[in-house]
């Protein structure tokens, strides 16, 4: 076979192929990760957290984007103990403050830390960072069942056969 025909056939094959590649798309991240848990939790509200280490999803807010992250934390008598760690991608865990994140000291949690450690409905309470970022916990594993809706009655026609 001659190099043209060779060619030819080359992009002919490529012109074939890379469709198929260009369908797979890499997963995006949610650009409001917060937004879908706080209206979740607000919504559905939260069970009691139990004492001992607890799972929960770390949201991470600043300028209208957000971003969501594993991680766990200990509670005891219904209120967070610090450290916050952030789960990493091989199974390993951090603190915030090594993954770069430091409390405002300005902050009213800062001049408070009681209030940092309360947990309502299932939430912190909003953290604030030296880098002007918002931090809340979800503890996910405590969210309220979704409600049971009424069920719709139907026409009296339906019901009533005289």
């Amino acid at each position: 076979m001659t190099t043209p025909k060779k060619t030819l056939i080359a992009a002919v094959l490529m012109l074939l192929i890379s469709p198929v590649f260009a369908q797979t798309k890499a997963p995006t991240a949610n650009k409001d990760c917060y937004g879908e848990w706080y209206t979740l939790f607000r919504d559905r509200g939260g069970k009691p957290i139990p004492d001992g280490t607890q799972e929960i999803v770390i949201s991470i807010r600043k300028e209208g984007y957000s971003q969501c992250f594993m991680g766990k934390v200990d509670v005891e008598n219904g209120k967070i103990k610090f450290p916050v760690l952030v789960a990493k991608d091989d199974g390993t865990f951090e603190t915030l403050a090594q993954s770069g994140l430091t409390l405002d000291p300005a902050s009213a949690a800062a001049k408070n830390p009681e209030s940092i450690t309360t947990i309502t409905d299932g939430m912190s309470a909003t953290a604030y960072t030296t880098d002007h970022e918002t931090v809340k916990l979800f503890f996910y594993k405590f969210v309220n069942d979704k409600p049971k809706k009424n069920k719709v009655a139907p026409a009296a026609s339906t019901l009533v056969k005289n």
